[in-house]
């Protein structure tokens, strides 16, 4: 099953974007377990709208790249690094090109991970990677609404002993490995928003009929639940390796 990233393009950073969480969790994660350093050449690999290749710029000089052209498009709009098309299996680019890599919440889009890290490790010397353990993950009230969204999603995240595995298999060593929880608190009415706009890219991928029960359950319960205020806390797993 792949998402329709055509399609979600024009509603992506809308529903995903949160400026102060990205510096504030996502950024300073990634830059300790990848150990990277202001001046280097990173590559943002899976980078799609640019949300992370853009603060990556403001201390590094960054490729984004993507396989869509729509994504992409979005990511030229921010400035300040460059991008490029290209097929992770296949990496347009010479040996020994970056510093390092980051790949955040994209292994789970690759049909071949193990053969992408490998790639990775030809071109730079050091990689950071953010996804996501399924395998003891409750979605709360998600779960309720959209009964097959944690089952695919489980299917899709590869796990984590895998992906350190093939990071060995890709010649990469000195793992790093840190869990870290993800607090947030937004309006409920923002919520629903998010959920119409189906911030979780799996959302795309459960049957339609399902969706539609869900979200209009979600309306009817969220309010009812929680009040004015939705609260989560999402753990996250960030890896970083050096070759």
């Amino acid at each position: 099953m792949s998402v329709d990233y055509t399609r979600l393009a024009a509603d992506y950073d809308a529903v995903r974007v949160d400026e102060a969480t990205d510096r504030t969790f996502w950024l300073p994660a990634l830059r300790e377990v990848g150990r990277l350093s202001s001046g280097e050449r990173i590559l943002d690999l899976g980078a799609g709208t640019g949300r992370y290749a853009r603060l990556l710029a403001e201390f590094a000089r960054v490729v984004a790249l993507d396989l869509s052209p729509d994504m992409l498009a979005r990511a030229r709009g921010k400035g300040g690094f460059d991008s490029i098309r290209g097929d992770a299996h296949r990496l347009p680019f010479l040996s020994g090109a970056f510093d390092a890599t980051v790949a955040v919440m994209v292994l789970h889009q690759i049909a071949d991970y193990p053969d992408v890290l490998k790639e990775v490790a030809r071109i730079s010397r050091r990689v950071a990677i953010a996804t996501a353990d399924l395998r003891g993950r409750s979605l709360g009230i998600l779960e309720e609404a959209f009964p097959s969204l944690l089952p695919i999603d489980r299917a899709r995240f590869p796990a984590i002993e895998r992906i350190v595995e093939a990071l060995g298999h890709a010649g990469f060593s000195r793992l790093v490995l840190e869990r870290r929880v993800l607090r947030r608190t937004l309006p409920v009415t923002v919520q629903l928003e998010r959920v119409r706009r189906k911030y979780i890219s799996t959302l795309d991928l459960i049957p339609r009929g399902e969706y539609e029960r869900g979200l209009a359950f979600l309306e009817r319960e969220l309010p009812r639940r929680y009040g004015d205020a939705y609260e989560t806390a999402i753990e996250f797993t960030f890896l970083g390796a050096s070759a």
